[in-house]
């Protein structure tokens, strides 16, 4: 920001662009208006680019939310210390806010929108190559929730080898909310398939589908949530879509009357044994009830047949008390560990393949200061970064224990990354932080749009790191 005497530098767009901009929603992030939109889609119309090919070694290097199945947010291909930032490219404004991380292969960089738009630009230019705008959202009806208009807000996943992106759309059927999962070419953004699902017995107007999709044995993964309020009657699920067309969708939900949401950005992991790994939100039963899964991590087979869980003693508390285990993903950690904190701040160490049910961890300590933690960890080693409300702070584990390494008051909820030597995160007021992993020093700081949506991204392939910049994408060399 001009006259900081951390000598930090501010990338504001120009006064006669900043006109054209509209708010998507009270306090929301703006987005473009229909005339810079439509001079933009000209223009890739124009170009005919197209994005490569996704199969092969080092043609998908950021296929999935945080790089990989178990979602580490450890830079892909970064070979070089990194050093000061500064702006490579950055996108105009797009039609809508952005939630989702973006994913890069084929040499394009991939994104969607709240508009129900997914969007590809060239990796080395910002360049559009296509956008195809599959839906139109859903701007009123929904109970509760703090996102309109509400489109796509769980990352995409892309699958490689078969050159398709998939996402879930929420839009309007007949006057009422559905979701909708979609499967676009990677290389021109033509759609393949759309499919209607819903989990039975739930209103779909009450369900939110915020976790990032996840790929394995042949199906691609969605997890569903409820909206920000808990209203309606929805519950935490997970549904497995066949990539074959014409197979039937698998479920699990979370064994409760209602809530016990899986919402956390990060989405299912999927271990190197094919299952999957993810936390649930607080869930209907009280102190003296029996355990209804939420609030737990929980272990599925690749067919959702549970395999085994953990929750905390104090589950049945942190239901009443609305202290989600589930608002972060398990970090998964070598030696068959993974590491779990949530609203409540206390960090649990697990061990994956007993889960060891409730209060059945190997460690636990308090991690966050005052708050809870928010977004998705980020994993190096036996490092684990955890954005809390407070600030970022650094957890080491060392066979069965586990050790705070430090704490910051820079960074906060979100999704930090790890690249060249140093931790990155964006915060919700639009900050971009580079910190020394290994002492929590703020090294750089840049200024970029804001407001930004909650939880926002990076991610670093080779020498560049990609970012939010408001409904803009934002590419940053120096990683």
């Amino acid at each position: 920001m001009p006259g900081d005497p951390s000598g930090r530098r501010a990338w504001r767009a120009p006064v006669g662009l900043a006109a054209f901009l509209l708010l998507a929603c009270a306090g929301g992030p703006a987005f473009a208006a229909p005339s810079e939109q439509g001079a933009l889609h000209r223009a890739a119309k124009a170009a005919h680019l197209a994005c490569g090919p996704t199969a092969g070694k080092g043609e998908a290097p950021w296929p999935v939310f945080g790089g990989d199945p178990s979602h580490s947010q450890d830079g892909v291909a970064v070979t070089e210390r990194a050093g000061a930032l500064s702006r490579k490219w950055e996108t105009a404004p797009l039609d809508g806010a952005l939630y989702g991380e973006a994913l890069v292969a084929g040499g394009c960089v991939f994104v969607a929108t709240e508009n129900d738009s997914v969007y590809a630009f060239s990796a080395a230019t910002g360049a559009l190559a296509w956008r195809t705008h599959v839906a139109s959202p859903v701007t009123s009806g929904l109970p509760c929730g703090d996102i309109s208009p509400s489109g796509i807000t769980g990352t995409p996943v892309l699958d490689a080898r078969r050159g398709e992106l998939w996402a879930v759309v929420l839009t309007a059927v007949a006057g009422k909310p559905e979701h909708e999962v979609v499967a676009l070419g990677a290389r021109n953004g033509k759609l393949l398939r759309r499919q209607e699902f819903a989990l039975p017995g739930t209103d779909p107007a009450a369900e939110q589908q915020r976790g990032a999709l996840q790929l394995g044995d042949g199906n691609v993964y969605v997890a569903l949530g409820g909206l920000y309020g808990d209203c309606g009657n929805y519950k935490g699920a997970v549904v497995s879509v066949p990539e074959a067309a014409g197979r039937p969708l698998g479920y699990w939900s979370t064994p409760t009357a209602r809530e016990g949401a899986v919402w956390e950005v990060g989405g299912p992991a999927v271990l190197a044994g094919r299952d999957l790994l993810f936390a649930t939100g607080n869930s209907s039963a009280s102190p003296g009830q029996a355990f209804d899964g939420g609030d737990a991590v929980i272990k599925l087979s690749p067919s959702l047949r549970q395999v085994s869980y953990f929750a905390p003693s104090s589950w049945a508390e942190w239901n009443v008390s609305d202290l989600d285990l589930g608002s972060t993903g398990p970090a998964v950690l070598p030696g068959g560990l993974a590491f779990q904190v949530g609203k409540a701040g206390v960090g649990f160490l697990l061990s994956v393949p007993h889960l060891g049910g409730v209060g059945g961890q190997l460690a636990s300590t308090g991690v966050c200061n005052g708050g809870g933690a928010y977004g998705a960890d980020a994993v190096s080693g036996s490092s684990v970064y955890v954005p809390c409300t407070g600030g970022l702070v650094a957890v080491r584990v060392a066979g069965r224990s586990i050790r705070v390494l430090w704490r910051s008051g820079a960074g906060g909820p979100g999704s930090p990354l790890v690249a060249g030597g140093r931790l990155f995160e964006e915060t919700g007021a639009g900050e971009l932080v580079a910190l020394n992993p290994a002492n929590g020093r703020v090294l750089q700081g840049l200024s970029l749009a804001a407001p930004v949506t909650h939880f926002p991204w990076v991610a670093a392939v080779g020498g560049t790191l990609y970012a939010a910049d408001g409904t803009r994408v934002v590419a940053l060399r120096g990683v």
